[in-house]
């Protein structure tokens, strides 16, 4: 692992095939805190180096925990897998983007409006 890479658990992954966990360069990572404890993160970059990440989270559960450990700093088991999107070409015809909705784990309700 690099010291600036993400790494990505699953609780359920295959441990032989290698599918319980994936890491990808901080630099093609974009986090993104929303309201009521959602955090949606946006991954941009070559198609190549977003596959691996992407297969791995189409292979993720609704509502599996999923840990994370960015740049070494321990892995965090407080999120929730919710979704994932497809995987689409950016407009400038070289990188390609996806996102993913996480839900932090006792997150604090929202207040009625």
């Amino acid at each position: 692992m690099g010291e600036s890479d993400i790494v990505f658990l699953k609780d359920s992954g295959q441990e032989k095939r290698g599918e319980t966990k994936t890491e990808i360069k901080e630099d093609y990572v974009k986090f993104l805190n929303r309201t009521g404890g959602v955090v949606e993160i946006k991954f941009r970059g070559p198609k190549e180096d977003l596959m691996d990440t992407y297969q791995f989270f189409n292979g993720v559960n609704d509502m599996e925990s999923l840990g994370l450990d960015i740049a070494a700093s321990g892995d965090r088991w407080n999120h929730y897998f919710r979704g994932v999107s497809s995987l689409v070409e950016d407009e400038d015809g070289v990188n390609h983007t996806f996102k993913v909705t996480l839900q932090i784990r006792d997150a604090a309700p929202q207040a009625p409006r």
